[in-house]
Parts: C-alpha cells; structure tokens; sequence
C-alpha cells in the first residue's frame, strides 16, 4: 500500500507538468485588434512575478507603432514583427507629468526587452529578458 501510495505522489505533479506544457501557444494573432491589459511581470533574474491591481494598457495603434499608458504617463514607441511570434520592441519615449510607480517604471524598461510573443487563452505572453503577461482588454 506505501508503494502505491508513492506512487500516485510521483505522478499527480507529473501529470499537472504535462498538462501545463500542453497548454497551445498561438503565435498567428492580430496584435492590433485590440488593447491589452498587463496583468505581471517578471524582470530578467527574478523566479517569481510580479502581479498589479492598477491598470496599464497596451495598445498597438499600427503595423509598427505602440502606445502604453503608465500610472500617470503614457509611452509610446516603434516596434516590428520580422516574423510570426518574433517581435522587436524599440525604446519607448514617455511623457514625464509626474510619478508613475515603480512597477510602471520596471514595465517600461522591460518592453524593448522583448524578442517572442505568443497568445495562450484570452493572454498576450512576452518573453526575453524577462516576461509581461497581458489580457484582452
């Protein structure tokens, strides 16, 4: 009975790692269709992420130019899809009113960042150095 009792431990973490691993990765999306609400991020080093309650949109406005509204501020920026899933971020140019938190200020430094995107459910995923999470909006 222990025997089998080790066994089924062993097994239910594997067979919750399979299935997360399953989980389909969407790289054929319409970035511009609509906005896009950042839901965590985990800078380049860290092991967990970092989630917000504030709202921070992301939203592709063309083929080639971004907007993100921080806080307080919004900024915006060029970026480019040399192929499906791939993306290249610029810097983005923000406006500077007054005092975005300090998660704004580590989303934005993250963005440029960015080298692989993929849609999983109703979520925008960013990865590179680092990751941002983001939901339809």
């Amino acid at each position: 009975m222990k025997h089998n009792y080790r066994i089924i431990l062993i097994l239910i973490p594997i067979l919750g790692l399979l299935g997360f691993s399953c989980a389909q990765e969407d790289v054929d999306i319409d970035l511009t269709a609509n906005p896009w609400k950042v839901v965590k991020i985990k800078k380049s080093g860290q092991v967990n992420f970092t989630n917000t309650d504030s709202t921070y949109i992301l939203q592709f406005l063309s083929d080639s130019e971004y907007e993100l509204s921080l806080d307080v501020n919004t900024c915006t920026g060029q970026y480019h899809n040399p192929n499906k899933g791939d993306i290249e971020i610029q810097a983005m140019a923000c406006t500077e009113i007054c005092c975005d938190t300090e998660f704004a200020g580590d989303l934005s430094l993250l963005f440029s960042k960015m080298k692989r995107y993929y849609a999983r459910g109703n979520e925008l995923h960013f990865e590179g150095g680092g990751r941002i999470v983001l939901q339809n909006y």
